[in-house]
């Protein structure tokens, strides 16, 4: 036996004969040519099939793909803003915390509720059913 299975030597033989041929037809200019030209349809079957759906999805009045990516960019824009503003906040209540005393309103807005960590509440009141209905 000469080491490698049968499988591998057939595979071998058929790369041999085939891959002098497939290099030759990708290096041309006319498979260049033809790969941008494919590229070029596909966009724009593809937007115009984004622009249809959005109108379909619009006619709806549901919000297409495109507005949920534009509201993800507001949001995620508007988090960085709050996170630069939370930090410049802290440092100004470090530096002034060295030279005043803190106010009471200061201190019932450390206790305040955050968005990552909400306290918990009490059950409100549920709306109560007419008798005999």
């Amino acid at each position: 036996m000469s080491g490698s299975p049968r499988w591998r030597q057939a595979y071998d033989a058929v790369e041999a004969a085939v891959s002098p041929r497939a290099e030759s037809v990708v290096r041309s200019e006319g498979f260049a040519t033809g790969v941008v030209v494919v590229q070029r349809v596909q966009g724009l079957a593809r937007s115009g099939a984004r622009g249809f759906s959005a109108r379909a999805w619009h006619l709806l009045n549901l919000p297409a793909g495109s507005d949920v990516e534009r509201l993800r960019a507001q949001v995620g824009a508007l988090d960085r803003e709050v996170r630069r503003l939370t930090l410049q906040l802290d440092g100004e209540r470090r530096r002034t915390t060295d030279a005043a005393p803190r106010t009471e309103e200061e201190t019932r807005a450390d206790g305040a509720d955050t968005a990552d960590h909400p306290r918990a509440r009490p059950a409100g009141r549920r709306a109560q059913r007419a008798t005999g209905s």
